[in-house]
């Protein structure tokens, strides 16, 4: 690899390769730190740019750099493997990612693949029937997913995000102030409320998550316990069956979560069961 350097006064401005948007950008305190270290102890690891100077890797520390007033440091990138394949490496193995940041990064990569098949696909004249996209891009978040070393779950959860009009929850999300399922729980919500929630701060948003899920909320100093179940009972007297005790009620016994009891209780009913309670 080759180093070149660009003064940040008179040098261009640099673009960013589309697979460094596969990583969140450093924000906040975050950024802050990064900066008074860049300004302290000097840029320590190089920026990788393309052939035509695109950074492939290291936006954050390009724009410490511009903002420590420090000439930022480039090496060329060798050519080996992929661009995909050298941000991946040099990200998963560097930054210290929470889960919900990578299913975001998972969710990044799918629709990339999914938008490099279509390519392909118009290249040989070879349209996919609507019926099949949804199955490609199942096939991607799951290569994806197990790439990032992260749920397919997760995964969907980061591509109902980045489909939908939620900067502010992708941000929130990169910045590990709220999980990517709350998040998603949140996407479908207009923009303003989006806003107003990630205002709010992580416990708002994570009420209105449980609320849009139709889930309970919690007591107040008190845990859900999983143990809690409900029971449902068939009311069939001893020997009626084959194998039933004598002089007894045979009974049966389901357990079911107590989230889904109502749904349970309906659909079982019509099979001659009864609720006997839990």
């Amino acid at each position: 690899m080759k180093e070149n350097t660009a003064s940040p006064a008179c040098g261009p401005e640099r673009k960013f390769h589309a697979v460094a948007d596969l990583f969140p950008l450093l924000e906040g305190e975050a950024f802050e730190e990064l900066v008074a270290d860049i300004r302290k102890n000097g840029q320590r690891e190089p920026i990788l740019v393309d052939g035509e100077g695109t950074i492939i890797d290291g936006r954050n520390r390009y724009r410490a750099c511009k903002a420590a007033g420090v000439e930022p440091r480039y090496e060329e990138w060798n050519g080996e493997g992929s661009l995909e394949e050298a941000s991946l490496g040099l990200n998963l193995q560097r930054r210290h990612l929470n889960e919900s940041q990578r299913a975001l990064v998972a969710a990044r990569l799918a629709l990339r693949m999914e938008t490099e098949a279509v390519k392909r696909r118009s290249r040989n004249y070879r349209p996919v029937p609507a019926n099949l996209q949804g199955q490609e891009l199942g096939e991607s978040r799951v290569k994806a997913a197990a790439r990032i070393n992260v749920s397919a779950r997760l995964t969907s959860y980061g591509i109902k995000l980045l489909r939908g009009n939620c900067e502010e929850l992708v941000a929130a999300v990169g910045a590990r102030r709220l999980k990517i399922s709350t998040a998603a729980a949140l996407a479908g919500l207009p923009r303003e409320e989006q806003r107003r929630i990630v205002e709010a701060g992580p416990k708002e948003a994570a009420r209105r998550a449980r609320e849009l899920r139709g889930e309970a909320a919690p007591e107040a100093g008190r845990q859900a316990s999983p143990g809690s179940f409900g029971v449902m009972a068939c009311g069939v007297r001893g020997g009626a069956e084959p194998g039933a005790p004598a002089g007894g009620e045979a009974v049966t016994l389901l357990w079911v979560a107590t989230k889904g009891l109502g749904q349970a209780v309906e659909a079982l009913k019509g099979k001659g069961f009864r609720y006997a309670g839990g």
